[in-house]
């Protein structure tokens, strides 16, 4: 059975009280992005060992170290070596936290329909002895706003990278988002491009707007399928996490979530946004335990 994480910057920069948020719901996994303002990317080992010691104190794990590796211009040489030396340092915090994912994307795309595959796998050619050096996995997370954005993408880098230590991130508000997204449901279809690669499994929701846009929604109130998804990751018999990004904001709340889940909207930020997301969560997989 699949354990649940969150991205605790959604919660709060205060890692403390995102991981005390967390365990109100029964969240073991911290996904690592953001902690006192700093990129996961930028800590320094003082904190990450402050870090560790929060994290045992909650009673969580580093559930994914969820760095902007691969979030460069493709074109630029330099950025693409800067990220490398990014992936090393990634992996490095991940296992001085006993967390062997890092999180990663295939370059800024803008929106471009037509993919350079070859020069993203050359770009690529040095990550797999990094992560075998290094003795990680990458998690590559279709995003958007990159090259690899849709289910669909993402299966072709995989193959033809074929790094047995490269795996899928699947993130269906992603795939939604992007321009081809539209052309293949994210469940069934896109869950099964990739159920036999999952690592990990972010979990938002979207849907299109009035004035042409794709925005993040409240969980069950767009195009992403959850219950389903979630009732096939169990029985599938995944067993990583399922990581609430929640990405959100209050002031957008359903009025006909009010009744049920409005009383969870309290707190700075996303906070409030991201506890109605969990208890949304909780009540779905309830549904059907």
């Amino acid at each position: 059975m699949f354990q649940w994480g969150a991205f605790t910057d959604e919660i709060s920069q205060d890692l403390a009280h995102a991981c005390a948020v967390c365990a109100e719901f029964g969240v073991t996994g911290a996904e690592l992005r953001g902690i006192w303002d700093t990129n996961v990317a930028e800590l320094s080992d003082t904190q990450v060992r402050e870090i560790k010691s929060i994290l045992d104190g909650h009673g969580m794990i580093a559930c994914s170290i969820a760095s902007p590796f691969g979030k460069c211009e493709l074109e630029d040489a330099a950025a693409v070596a800067q990220h490398m030396d990014l992936l090393r340092r990634c992996a490095d915090i991940g296992h001085a936290l006993g967390c062997t994912l890092i999180r990663g994307f295939v370059f800024w795309g803008h929106g471009r329909v037509a993919k350079p595959w070859d020069a993203m796998l050359r770009a690529y050619e040095s990550v797999p002895g990094i992560l075998e050096e290094k003795a990680v996995t990458l998690g590559v997370e279709n995003e958007a706003a990159c090259y690899v954005g849709t289910a669909a993408h993402l299966r072709h880098f995989l193959d033809r990278l074929a790094c047995p230590r490269a795996k899928a991130v699947w993130d269906p508000a992603n795939h939604i988002q992007d321009a081809e997204g539209p052309a293949m449901a994210t469940f069934p279809d896109g869950y099964a491009l990739l159920r036999d690669d999952l690592v990990h499994v972010h979990v938002k929701d979207a849907a299109p707007a009035a004035d042409g846009t794709v925005p993040n929604v409240f969980l069950g109130e767009g195009l992403a399928h959850w219950p389903a998804q979630l009732r096939a990751l169990k029985e599938d018999g995944y067993n990583g996490f399922v990581s609430l990004e929640t990405h959100v904001d209050p002031d957008s709340f359903p009025e006909n979530l009010r009744t049920r889940y409005g009383h969870y909207l309290s707190g700075d930020g996303r906070e409030g946004a991201s506890k109605v997301c969990l208890a949304w969560l909780r009540d779905a997989a309830a549904e059907w335990a």
